[in-house]
Parts: structure tokens; C-alpha cells; sequence
């Protein structure tokens, strides 16, 4: 990286004996930072301001201002959300530090290069909107930290830090870690976001503020320069049984932890922009029947689980090394048991470690159907307690799964002839016809199960549930981004039902986390039963399997299972077909009403 020396001072005014430097400008660590630096030489006892902007732009609209007094000071410069935006955009810019004094500019100007991160910019040969793909992948830890105070891990039983239950408080954090992981594809000045966080759940709003994946999707799209839309921005929670519990069901988290979370996927997303590099995007799949188990299996209502992994994997396009590989896998985080009290993302952090070491590139899993799929063969061989084990486990099932994503990188192949990433988000409502999970949101404190999220519109109205679908299209490949646990018939009927893709994936907890989306309505006798039976169903055995339990609506699975063959009809160019083929659809016409986007305010 060539340095840059300060690229020029202009005389501005009355000088008062007052000067100002910026220091050098690294893109790498503003975004690490946050701000830039200045030092400031004023006579003792005057009072300054200090603003940054872009060369070029009026003063008024900073990018940054402080103030002080005094002779000589280093100022930390913080720079406002739009400012960091374009400095992640990798655009080559100058900025501008200002001195005033009594309201006049003094002295002199500092005028500074910005100096591109090649590592973070090495897409930047190719002009966005030029032909072909660019991709990016950003990673942050969100381990708990001890100023975050109590965590609780989400996931067995319900409840916690109460009388009643006593829950799981975290006690630090599985040696492999717990993280997020952000993944950004582009296409002629387009972009698609894709992230996944190692929480339990994630809700659309939550009561504490504005940290719910709503707020989240608004934010990524005013810092992304002009690429995404919030449409086109889809966080998930892997649902792992020991992460920690964003939703409030197993005692919740602090503040200051649901603020590092949010936080740390704001930055893993603007990292995978920053990162963007031209590549090109090959899809595959291979099978993973030996991975998964169905919880229902022998039900002929519910024969099947998605048992193929699918692979989405960008090259650089100038030597085919691999750049990042999305993994998109069915079986539940639950290879940890509730004996387990360190947090964790359970395998798919494993996995991704080993696909790392395989390939040496970034890998993000994403989580996809999950309800009534449960990852099969997750025990230790080896008699090891403790720590040990744990990771022997989560180790050991990755490692399985990491061995079917070769095969399917080795089956991939091109995800179409025209470059093309779009996206369509929808807001949906349900009538909810299960009060007891209803009422957590009210009455849940003294369980230790006080949900989160939140009871105002458009979210939850009356006793109708609000929750977000979205559909995104990258080449022929087309992803449906479900808010819950879905069953795999709601994902094998929008595969069925859309004609003109060549490839299909899920993510699963998306947007939202509304419990398990059972659908069709045929499926639902065997989850009943074993909410009160055993699998044999010669015991009374109350809640056996939760799957109805924690089941908001008996028609929300259908809805959902339209809004998303609405959202692939829009983006394959066919219109209601794929809706209109379904022949449950035609009760919810009343979401048509809505135009898209219309979940974040669009």
C-alpha cells in the first residue's frame, strides 16, 4: 500500500495563531475505529471547534465535529454512520479538517488522501455495475464479554434466573468461539447481503430499542454506499441450544450484550461490502441423508426432512481461488446438550472453522429448514468430560458435514449465463391462535420468560402477528428466507412450484423467529400428539416434542409458504403463477394488499 502524504493546505482566514493536521487516513481503521485523528495547536485558553468533511462539501454537513480549549490537543474525530458508509464503499476520496475559532475558519485546512485497504478493496479494478460478480465476507466474534453482565443460553426447557427455573447462565464462551458471519454478493451495482448469527433467536422489533433485525436490515442499507436495500438484507439466528438467548424465553440477555450483537453484524455486514472482489459464483449440492434425523419419522404425513446440503461458492475470477463458501445445511444447532453452560454456536461454528482450514477462505453456514430435523449421530467416540467432549462432538459432527460440502463444491457449477442479484421482502399477518406463547410477551417474567419482542404495530395488533418473508435471486439460484423453524414440505413446494430456477436454498430464523411454521395443514395431527405422548404413544409424556407448542398460528405456515412463491413468481419474471398454483394461497389474498418492503417500512 503506498503511503500518501497530505495532499494539500489552503490558506482560510485569519490564522490566530491556530493550526491543524490530519493524521494519515487508513479506510482499515476508520472502520475498526470509528474515527479519525487531528491534533490541534491553539493559543492557551481559546476555544475551537473542529469539523471533517468531504473536499467539496459545504461545511455545514459535517462528518465529524468536536470541540475543546486549550494549546495543543489530539482529537479523536467520531465519524457519523453516513460518513462510514462511504468510506467502506472503497471510493477514493479526500477529506477535509477544518479549524474555527469564534465561529471564523483559522489558520489553515488539512487536506488528506484516504488510503484504500487493498485487502478490503481488491475489487475496485472493476467498476461497480461493470459485467460479472463481486463478492465479500465480513466475520465478528460476539462472544459475551464480562461487562455484559448476565447472558443466558437459549434453547432446552423455558425459563430462567427465576424461582421456577433456574435456566443456564452462560459460563464463558466453547474454545472454537461464537460468531457472526456476513456474506455479500453484487452484480451490476446491486448487491444481497446474507448473514448469520449464533444466537438463539432474533426477533423483527424487540421491547429494549431499536436492536431488532428490522432496525438492523435499515441500518446495513444507509452504510452500504448505495448497494443494498434493506430488502435485499437478510440476517438469520442459527438457533443454536447454546447461544445465548436474544428472545427472552430462557432468561434473555442484558443490554449491553444485545448491543454487541447488533453491533458486531452492523460490522461483519459492512466488512463483507468493504471486502467486495470480482468472482465468480458456482452453486452445488450433494447429500446429507446420513446427517439428519426427521423427528416424525414413520408419520406419513411428514415422511421427509432436506437431506441435500447446498453450496454457493464465489472463485476470484482472476486465478479461481475460493474467496468464501455458504454452506446451507437443515439440521438443528443442538449437538451440545443442556449439560453444556459455555456459549456456543454448536457445529456450525465448527464447521466453519474446518471449511476454513480446508480451503483456506471464509465460510458461512447457513442454517435452512430445521423444524423437526435434528442432526443425527452427534455423540464423542472418545471418554472424554467436560469442555473436552463438548468440542469432540461439535468437532466431530462438522467435520461429517464438512466432508459433503466437498462433494457438492466438486458438483458446482456456474449459477447462470446473465449476472443478476435482486431481492423482495414482504410484510405478513396472522391471526395467532396459541395465547399461552402470546402471552409471554405480557406475563412471562416470573418464569424468566418475558419475550422481547415487539407488541407494537405492525409486529403485533390486537392478537394478529406480524412477520417479514423474503425471496432473494442470485443467478438462477433462488433463495427463500423463512421467519422460523420450517417444515421441509413448506421449502419442497416452492422448489416444486418455481419453474425457471436451477437451484434452491433456505434460511431459516430469518428476519424474525416465530417458532416452528408447520405447513401443510396435514401435517399437523402427529406434532399435536406428541406435544402429550410419548413416540409410541403408550404414555402420557406432556410436551414430548415442542413443535406444536411453540407454534404461534395453525395457518401461519401456509402464509408464509405464499408470500414466498409471491416473492420467486416477482423475481423469476412470472407473476402469480407460482402463487396462483397453490390452491391455499387464495386465502391469504388480503397480504397482497401489501406492496413489498412494506416490513421495514418500504
Amino acid at each position: 500500500m503506498a503511503a500518501l502524504a497530505t495532499a494539500g493546505l489552503a490558506p482560510a482566514g485569519p490564522a490566530h495563531g491556530a493550526t491543524v493536521r490530519l493524521e494519515p487516513l487508513r479506510q482499515a481503521a476508520l472502520l475498526d475505529g470509528g474515527t479519525a485523528t487531528a491534533r490541534v495547536d491553539v493559543p492557551r485558553g481559546t476555544r475551537w471547534e473542529l469539523r471533517l468533511r468531504p473536499l467539496g462539501r459545504p461545511a455545514a454537513t459535517p462528518d465529524a465535529r468536536r470541540t475543546g480549549a486549550g494549546p495543543r490537543a489530539r482529537v479523536a474525530l467520531r465519524l457519523t454512520a453516513a460518513a462510514a458508509g462511504r468510506v467502506s464503499a472503497c471510493r477514493r476520496s479526500r477529506l477535509v479538517a477544518e479549524l474555527r475559532v469564534r465561529g471564523r475558519v483559522a489558520g489553515r485546512r488539512a487536506v488528506r488522501r484516504l488510503r484504500l485497504d487493498p485487502l478490503r478493496c481488491a475489487g475496485e479494478g472493476r467498476p461497480r455495475g461493470a459485467p460479472g460478480y463481486r463478492a465479500g465476507v465480513g466475520v465478528r466474534s460476539i462472544a459475551p464479554r464480562a461487562q455484559d453482565g448476565t447472558v443466558f443460553l437459549g434453547g432446552y426447557g423455558i425459563g430462567g434466573g427465576s424461582p421456577f427455573a433456574a435456566g443456564r447462565r452462560a459460563d464463558g464462551t466453547l474454545a472454537d468461539g461464537i460468531e457472526v458471519r456476513a456474506v455479500a454478493i453484487e452484480a451490476d451495482g446491486r448487491a444481497v447481503l446474507l448473514a448469520d448469527a449464533e444466537v438463539q433467536g432474533w426477533f423483527a422489533a424487540v421491547q429494549e430499542g431499536p436492536y431488532g433485525l428490522t432496525d438492523l436490515r435499515r441500518e446495513v442499507a444507509a452504510r452500504s454506499g448505495g448497494l443494498l436495500d434493506p430488502q435485499r438484507v437478510v440476517v438469520q439466528s442459527n438457533h443454536s441450544h447454546s447461544a445465548p438467548d436474544l428472545l427472552g424465553a430462557w432468561g434473555g440477555v442484558s443490554l449491553s450484550y444485545r448491543r454487541l450483537v447488533y453491533d458486531r453484524t452492523v460490522e461483519a455486514a459492512l466488512e463483507a461490502l468493504a471486502r467486495l472482489q470480482p468472482v465468480t459464483v458456482a452453486y452445488g449440492t450433494a447429500d446429507a441423508e446420513p446427517l439428519i434425523s426427521n423427528q416424525f419419522e414413520g408419520d406419513p404425513q411428514n415422511p421427509d426432512a432436506d437431506d441435500e446440503i447446498r453450496v454457493l461458492e464465489a472463485r476470484a475470477a482472476r486465478d479461481g481461488r475460493t474467496v468464501v463458501t455458504v454452506v446451507n445445511h437443515s439440521a438443528h444447532a443442538t449437538v451440545l446438550g443442556p449439560s453444556n453452560l459455555r456459549a456456543s454456536g454448536d457445529w456450525t461454528t465448527s464447521a466453519n472453522l474446518e471449511l476454513e482450514r480446508r480451503t483456506g477462505a471464509p465460510a458461512v453456514t447457513l442454517m435452512g429448514t430445521l423444524g423437526r430435523t435434528q442432526p443425527r449421530d452427534r455423540g464423542c467416540p472418545d471418554a472424554k468430560a467436560g469442555e473436552e467432549r463438548d468440542l469432540c462432538a461439535v468437532r466431530g459432527y462438522a467435520a461429517k458435514v464438512v466432508d459433503r460440502v466437498a462433494d457438492a463444491r466438486a458438483a458446482a457449477g456456474p449459477v447462470g449465463v446473465r449476472p443478476i442479484v435482486d431481492g423482495r421482502s414482504f410484510l405478513v399477518q396472522d391471526l395467532s391462535t396459541n395465547p399461552p406463547v402470546l402471552g409471554l410477551n405480557y406475563v412471562g417474567a416470573p418464569l424468566g420468560a418475558q419475550l422481547s419482542r415487539s407488541i407494537t404495530p405492525p409486529w403485533l395488533t390486537g392478537t394478529y402477528v406480524g412477520t417479514t418473508t423474503a425471496t432473494l435471486r442470485i443467478g438462477d439460484v433462488l433463495l427463500s428466507a423463512v421467519p422460523g423453524e420450517a417444515y421441509p414440505q413448506i421449502a419442497e413446494l416452492v422448489r416444486t412450484l418455481t419453474r425457471g430456477a436451477k437451484g434452491w436454498m433456505t434460511m431459516g430464523l430469518a428476519g424474525d423467529q416465530l417458532g416452528y411454521l408447520i405447513a401443510p395443514r396435514a401435517a399437523y395431527p402427529e406434532p399435536l400428539r406428541r406435544t402429550l405422548f410419548n413416540e409410541r404413544g403408550d404414555q402420557i409424556s406432556p410436551i414430548d416434542n415442542d413443535n406444536y407448542l411453540f407454534n404461534v398460528s395453525l395457518t401461519v405456515g401456509e402464509r408464509v409458504t405464499c408470500s414466498l412463491l409471491r416473492g420467486a413468481g416477482e423475481l423469476l419474471e412470472r407473476g402469480t403463477a407460482p402463487r396462483d398454483a397453490y390452491d391455499r394461497c387464495a386465502s391469504y389474498d388480503d397480504d397482497l394488499l401489501r406492496a413489498p418492503g412494506a416490513d421495514i417500512g418500504g
